[in-house]
Parts: C-alpha cells; structure tokens; sequence
C-alpha cells in the first residue's frame, strides 16, 4: 500500500503491525465517560417537566433522578459503544475479506474512538463554559444559527469527522483500496445522517 499524508493515516498505518491498546483503552474509557459526565450537565432537565401539573418539589426530584439516570446510563453506554464499534468494524474487515489481525481492528477502533469523543469533549467544554445547553445548540452543527432546531442539528461537522476517520482507518489499518474506504467512508456519513434525520422527525 502507497504511504499517504493524509492527517491520522500513518498513525492507522502503524496500527496494523503494532497494535497498542492497553493505556488507549483506559483513555478512551475516561474520555468517553467524562464526555458523556459532561453532557449530562450542559442539558437542561427543567424542560422535562414544563407543560405538567408537577408541584416545584416534583420537578426538581424528576429533573434530578433524570440527571442521575442520565449519568449512569450515558457513562455506560459510552463503553458499551467502542465494543459495538469494534464488532462492526471486525464484521466490515471479514466482510470486505481483509487480512488485518482482530488486535489491530481493536487499536484502531480505540484511536478512532479517542479522536471523534476528544473533539466532542472540547466542544461540549466550550458550551458548558459558554453556558450553551447542547439542548439547543451544538457549535459543530448548523443549528448554531437556529437554536433548538433538531434537523439542522443533524448537520454536524462531527459526523463528517467521524466518517473521514472511519475511511482512514479502513484504508490505512485493513489495507483496503482508497475507492472501497471513501465508499464505506460514505456509506457512514449516509448512515449517521439519516438516522439523525429519523430522530429529528420523532421530536
């Protein structure tokens, strides 16, 4: 395979023969978690209980248990997504008949998962400093210029991320051709939007 420039390539690339993922798990755990802490806090549970017959005391017991849920749920969601992500990416690399080792499929899905949720962490620091609730905006997103508004929330700069990343991986890390990566790569951008799409309709 011809070495490539593009950004992360040769980090995939050196994934395939020294798969290291030890500290990347711990990390990627930790950043997932505090992501998903994080999140939690920048959201604004008092919309939860507006438009009900809910005493003040009954909101804010709602609002917290909500919050705690929240808390829990998120922070283990967040791990059981890089199993998730590992098994799609292992069924991709079965699918698509590539010869890279499962150890090195789980490295990258470690780097990959550390770079997309870094950049969601940074992002949702800003806007808890800010004290922009990620109920209404997402400064990654179009619906920066709309507040609140779901469908332009699905428009995101971190789900074009996330695919390019997905694409590197696959081409520099499975060793597929560049035509077969940017297709996936497609396929995922395709994929993450349209089941935005189909969340957006649902609110």
């Amino acid at each position: 395979m011809e070495e490539s420039n593009l950004l992360f390539a040769k980090h995939f690339a050196s994934l395939r023969n020294k798969p290291k993922w030890g500290l990347k798990l711990i990390l990627a755990i930790v950043v997932a978690v505090l992501t998903a802490v994080i999140s939690t806090f920048t959201m604004d549970y008092s919309k939860i209980s507006q438009g009900t017959d809910m005493s003040g005391a009954q909101s804010q017991q709602l609002e917290s248990m909500t919050k705690i849920i929240g808390l829990i749920g998120g922070s283990i969601g967040a791990v059981i997504m890089i199993g998730v992500m590992f098994l799609i990416f292992l069924v991709i690399a079965k699918i698509m008949k590539s010869d890279v080792s499962a150890k090195s499929i789980f490295s990258a899905t470690l780097s990959y998962t550390l770079i997309t949720t870094i950049v969601a962490l940074v992002v949702i620091l800003i806007q808890w400093i800010a004290g922009l609730s990620i109920n209404d905006y997402s400064l990654t997103s179009l619906n920066i210029f709309d507040k609140g508004n779901p469908w332009l929330g699905v428009f995101d700069l971190q789900i074009v991320l996330g695919a390019y990343v997905f694409g590197i991986m696959l081409y520099a890390t499975n060793h597929f051709s560049k035509k077969a990566a940017w297709i996936w790569a497609i396929a995922y951008l395709v994929i993450s939007v349209g089941f935005g799409l189909i969340g957006a309709s649902m609110q």
